[in-house]
């Protein structure tokens, strides 16, 4: 697939720039991340756009947040976007970039009730598109560089077809009198506070909610610890220490010889860890 690739914010500032002096006023938007899958913490990226004629990628690793926010959180530009809300939080949370001026057709597919509500779904069921769902590309690791081709196109199709689908959608939604209902969705989706309470990590957790106050306590502190490693060493926290494991250690000491460790992890490191969540537990 044919695209523009940019790679820095000079390259950025000069297709914005071109942009503007078309009299263009739409893109179609999408984003690629890391959310803690193959390094520690969430990362913007790749930025996947169509603008009606070009396909476009950027590398927001090669470009800083303010030159990033000069495209995303222009309001002169509407993005068509499909299912926005984690594209939202991560970008509000990981650089503090609010994507203005959204057209999510997510509600769109809620109200025109299409059985199978998955954007290659809707862009098959309307368009007659059928986009082969790579698998791999689900957990793909899109922080390595260079990203290949494939990777590239598949990123791409997310956004090519977005805008003929957001002329049919908005068609039908005029037709079964939904528009209003629509509009006022995208408002809630846009004006919604994405940003995330730091302690929201841990109790989200699976069985939190059912420990005791004092095991709360307990498991803040296991929970730091696991993070710290996690953090210290760039490695997933699952990496460090399972989720479903933290519960365990919390209610019973003795599991703590019982963790299987990542092969990742060194011996001596191990030793670390163990040592720090023996005395997490005595408090």
């Amino acid at each position: 697939m044919n695209y523009i690739n940019i790679k820095n914010e000079a390259e950025l500032r000069s297709y914005m720039k071109k942009f503007e002096e078309k009299g263009l006023h739409i893109i179609a938007l999408d984003i690629e991340a890391e959310s803690n899958l193959h390094a520690y913490g969430e990362k913007l990226c790749l930025t996947q756009i169509f603008d009606g004629v070009n396909s476009v990628i950027i590398d927001p690793l090669k470009i800083n947040n303010a030159t990033l926010k000069l495209l995303f959180e222009n309001t002169s530009i509407l993005k068509v976007m499909y299912d926005a809300g984690s594209d939202l939080s991560l970008l509000k949370n990981t650089a503090d970039i609010e994507i203005k001026s959204i057209l999510d057709l997510r509600p769109a597919a809620e109200l025109l009730n299409y059985e199978k509500k998955d954007l290659h779904s809707v862009i098959a069921f309307e368009l007659g598109i059928f986009l082969e769902k790579k698998r791999k590309y689900q957990q793909h690791n899109w922080i390595n560089r260079p990203v290949s081709e494939q990777a590239i196109d598949y990123a791409l199709n997310d956004v090519v077809h977005l805008l003929a689908l957001k002329d049919i959608v908005l068609a039908k939604l005029f037709a079964k009198k939904l528009l209003e209902p629509f509009l006022l969705k995208n408002l809630q989706i846009q004006n919604k506070n994405y940003t995330r309470n730091p302690e929201d990590k841990y109790k989200k957790i699976n069985g939190y909610s059912r420990l005791r106050n004092d095991e709360k306590s307990v498991f803040r502190r296991v929970f730091d610890i696991r993070d710290k490693y996690a953090e210290l060493y760039n490695m997933t926290p699952h990496n460090v220490i399972h989720k479903a494991d933290l519960i365990k250690i919390v209610k019973d000491a003795k599991y703590i010889d019982e963790i299987r460790f990542s092969k990742r992890i060194s011996r001596d490191l191990k030793q670390g860890i163990l040592h720090e969540l023996r005395v997490a537990m005595k408090g």
